[in-house]
C-alpha cells in the first residue's frame, strides 16, 4: 500500500476501536462480541495479504496489530485477519471457502510433528483453525466449545480430540521460517500496542488524580517510575517494527532471529511497563470493573504465547548459519 492507502486502513482500525472497545469485563458479551468481529469483518482486511505480491506489507500489517492492541478489544484480528490468511497464502491458496483462524497446542505453542490437544486462538468468527507441524503440514480441523483464557476478550476455542484433521498443504522449509516470524511479529506488536496504550493511560492518570493537594505526577517517585515505563515501552516497539521490517527485507533465517528477539524482549518488557502501569493506577486497577485488568491479563498471556524469553534465548544462542 502506498502511504494514503495505508494511513486510511490504519484509521479504519482506530475508529472500529472507538466504536467496539470494551470499557470494563462486564462488556464482553455474546453480543458485543459479533457486533465488533461484523464491523471488522466489513473492512475486508483479509485480503491485505492473500495477493502475490501481498497489497500490504508485513510491516504495514504489524502496525495494524499494534493498533489493535491499543484497546480492548473482543475482534479476532490476529487469528482470522492476519495469521490464517498469510499461512493461505504461503501454501499458494489464495481463498478459502471458510474463515479459519490459528490452532496451537493447549500451552498456545507451535504444534509439534503429530498435534493433539489443540485450541483454535483468537477464534471470534471462525468456522475452522488451522495448525502447521513442525514438518510444515498444513491441516485444517474443526472447532469445539469454547475454552477459559486469561485473556478475557479474546476468543478461544478448544479443538475436539476425535476431530476430522484435513491436510491443505505442506510448506516449504524457508516459508515454515516465515511463518514462524510472522506469527511472531504480529502477536508481539499487539503486545506493543497493549502495553504503550496502558502506560499512556498511567500519565494521563498521574496528570489527573490529586493526592495532598496536589496531582500524584507531580511526586518523583511516580515520575520515576513512568519514565522507566516510557523508556521500555520505547525500546519494545523499536525492536518489533525492525524485526517486521527483516520480514519484508532479510532472508528468512534473520527474519525469524529478529522475531524471536523481538518477541524476547517484549515478553519481559511490555509486562514490566504495564506492572507499573498498574502501580500508578493503585487500588482502582485492582477492581473488576476498571479496564487495567483487561490489559494486564493480554499482556501476561502474551508473554507467553508461542514462547517464553527463557525458551528463546537458547535458539539466539545458537550461531547464525550464513547461505
Amino acid at each position: 500500500m502506498d502511504r494514503e492507502e495505508f494511513v486510511l486502513v490504519r484509521d479504519m482500525v482506530r475508529s472500529l476501536a472507538t466504536r467496539h472497545g470494551v470499557t470494563s469485563a462486564d462488556e464482553v458479551k455474546p453480543s458485543t462480541r459479533a457486533a465488533a468481529q461484523q464491523a471488522l469483518d466489513e473492512l475486508d482486511l483479509a485480503e491485505l495479504r492473500r495477493t502475490s505480491p501481498p497489497a500490504a506489507t508485513a510491516q504495514e500489517c504489524a502496525l495494524l496489530a499494534e493498533e489493535h492492541g491499543r484497546r480492548p478489544l473482543t475482534t479476532s484480528l490476529l487469528g482470522t485477519v492476519l495469521l490464517a490468511p498469510e499461512l493461505l497464502r504461503l501454501l499458494g491458496a489464495s481463498t478459502s471457502p471458510a474463515i479459519p483462524t490459528i490452532a496451537f497446542t493447549r500451552e498456545l505453542r507451535f504444534p509439534g510433528r503429530t498435534p493433539t490437544d489443540l485450541v483454535a486462538w483468537d477464534s471470534e468468527g471462525a468456522d475452522s483453525a488451522l495448525c502447521v507441524t513442525t514438518d510444515g503440514t498444513v491441516s485444517r480441523v474443526e472447532l469445539g466449545p469454547s475454552a477459559p483464557s486469561t485473556d478475557l476478550v479474546r476468543t478461544v476455542r478448544a479443538v475436539p480430540s476425535d476431530a476430522p484433521v484435513e491436510v491443505v498443504g505442506q510448506l516449504a522449509a524457508d516459508d515454515q521460517l516465515r511463518w514462524q516470524a510472522y506469527a511472531l511479529v504480529v502477536v508481539t506488536a499487539e503486545l506493543v500496542g497493549a502495553a504503550g496504550s496502558f502506560v499512556e493511560q498511567a500519565v494521563q492518570y498521574a496528570r489527573d488524580r490529586r493526592q495532598y493537594g496536589q496531582a500524584i505526577g507531580s511526586f518523583q517517585a511516580v515520575q520515576h517510575l513512568l519514565a522507566d515505563a516510557t523508556v521500555l515501552v520505547e525500546a519494545c516497539t523499536s525492536v518489533t517494527r525492525y524485526a517486521a521490517w527483516c520480514l519484508d527485507n532479510e532472508p528468512p533465517e534473520r527474519a525469524l532471529a529478529a522475531a524471536r528477539v523481538a518477541k524476547a524482549e517484549v515478553n519481559s518488557s511490555a509486562l514490566e511497563a504495564v506492572y507499573a502501569g498498574m502501580q500508578v493506577f493503585g487500588g482502582i486497577a485492582q477492581t473488576w470493573e476498571h479496564i487495567a485488568h483487561l490489559y494486564l491479563r493480554k499482556v501476561r498471556l502474551g508473554s507467553t504465547l508461542l514462547a517464553t524469553t527463557a525458551e528463546l534465548l537458547p535458539a539466539l544462542a545458537v550461531p547464525e548459519v550464513t547461505r
